[in-house]
């Protein structure tokens, strides 16, 4: 059994994952300078605090964050390469916590492999240090965090699961064979860790923990909406397993009964926010209760709405980040030709009828001081990596998070989403030097987030590359 789905895995990744001359832009490079890094007279913007720790001297070397002090002239500047922060803030690098390195964002009519070295170059172009994947094959995302941990590839930080525990054609399975066609769809069921009863969860997760995955992800859900879903007692199994072998459970969830069963079960996050139903003020004070942070995605859905609608155009950095043929099929008009794709049509046309409840749905979580983290389920059709994350933080500012809120929920919050201490996330002796120099003072203008003048990855300057 091992040894036919080992090859049905190869197959898959053969038919899905490939590199392309769509993806010959460089993006960025590193800027492999010598010298320890030295900051000076630069506010600190420590991604725990609301307000700015002022005037300080960052010292980086070997990848990490040496020394923090008070302004005062080095005995030796020729020892350092030194940067002038004056007016400037030092923040944590970003976090995507909900991606899909493998995926392309393409449509499937007119299907386009990704290129997860790209993916990861555009991340980091928009200062994205460390991405957590979620959906992705284990064994894969594997080998690309030893080549990214190794220096052999450029790009984020990477932490992953495996494809999703689900039911037997539940959701990713018809979505996924629609994308993959023939004779690919015939293998999903087989791929995907698919699960009947509570007395099997056991066996499942310890086979799932032999992907030696960073957590567990489990779909609570139902894309298409006609789909099938577990029952709640072979969730609550499932998480209750993934408990016992120490590891964090994140559910992706849909509707607010999904995401109340979801927080009752003993999930640790919620993938995506509530947006399929009205949420009661009931269901909101259960979910504000249990503490479970959300990875809410509302970029994605606004994009998945227009797209539905015909009134998609793709912002700049989209222009800049993501091929003009991922883009094109999805732009104005063209993007109604999702009516001839039955499950992506259903999915996107349950968007569009529930996009009224998104906003209020939101305003009952922000009022209880629901845990919101950035992520935007990239790359899919309407996500796109590095750059829905930016949009993403104006969703999110639109919906009412003040900026500490939103930067704090791209930094410091989700380092912690399943790491008890971690060595990214905020700007610390002792820290990983992943870091961002914003010309200017975020909690004021996070606009200023869309252009770093700095991007360091552990310890070493990135370079955008104009194109």
């Amino acid at each position: 059994m091992k040894i036919s789905k080992y090859i049905l895995h190869i197959v898959f990744l053969t038919f899905t994952m490939g590199c392309s001359n769509y993806y010959s832009k460089q993006l960025v490079e590193e800027n492999r300078n010598a010298f320890p890094i030295l900051f000076k007279n630069v506010h600190i913007f420590n991604g725990k605090d609301s307000s700015l720790v002022l005037n300080k001297d960052v010292l980086v070397e070997n990848g990490f964050i040496k020394s923090i002090t008070e302004h005062s002239e080095t005995k030796n500047d020729q020892a350092y390469h030194i940067i002038d922060g004056k007016g400037k803030t030092l923040m944590p690098g970003l976090i995507d916590a909900h991606v899909h390195l493998s995926g392309s964002g393409a449509v499937p009519w007119k299907n386009v492999s990704a290129d997860e070295t790209y993916n990861l170059k555009a991340y980091l172009h928009s200062g994205i240090t460390t991405v957590y994947d979620l959906g992705g094959m284990a064994s894969d995302m594997e080998k690309l965090s030893k080549k990214v941990g190794k220096g052999e590839l450029l790009g984020p930080t990477i932490y992953h699961s495996h494809i999703p525990i689900t039911v037997k054609n539940g959701h990713p399975i018809p979505l996924t064979k629609e994308i993959l066609g023939w004779p690919l769809k015939s293998f999903v069921n087989t791929i995907a860790p698919t699960i009947e009863n509570a007395d099997d969860a056991e066996d499942i997760i310890k086979e799932y923990l032999e992907e030696r995955v960073d957590y567990v992800k489990i779909i609570y859900d139902q894309i298409p909406p006609d789909s099938p879903v577990m029952s709640y007692d072979v969730l609550e199994a499932l998480i209750d397993q993934a408990h016992d072998k120490g590891y964090k459970v994140f559910v992706h969830i849909g509707s607010p009964q999904n995401a109340v069963d979801a927080v009752n079960a003993g999930a640790n996050i919620l993938a995506h926010g509530i947006w399929r139903g009205k949420l009661t003020s009931g269901q909101a004070d259960i979910i504000a209760s249990s503490k479970v942070p959300m990875i809410y995605t509302l970029a994605a859905f606004q994009n998945v709405n227009s797209i539905n609608k015909g009134e998609y155009y793709p912002e700049g950095i989209d222009t800049l980040l993501v091929p003009n043929i991922i883009l094109d099929p999805v732009t104005g008009a063209k993007g109604l030709d999702v009516e001839s794709q039955k499950a992506m049509n259903a999915f996107f046309d349950d968007v569009t009828d529930n996009g009224q409840f998104l906003f209020d749905n939101f305003k009952l979580l922000r009022e209880r001081n629901v845990r919101i983290i950035l992520g935007t389920d990239s790359s899919l059709p309407g996500t796109y990596a590095g750059s829905t994350y930016l949009q993403e933080m104006d969703a999110l500012k639109a919906y009412g998070l003040n900026n500490f809120e939103i930067l704090s929920g791209a930094t410091y919050l989700p380092s912690r989403l399943f790491l008890d201490n971690p060595d990214f996330g905020t700007v610390e002796v002792g820290k990983k030097a992943n870091l961002l120099l914003i010309n200017g003072n975020p909690l004021e203008n996070i606009a200023l987030i869309k252009s770093p003048e700095t991007i360091l990855l552990n310890g070493k300057i990135i370079v955008k590359v104009e194109q």
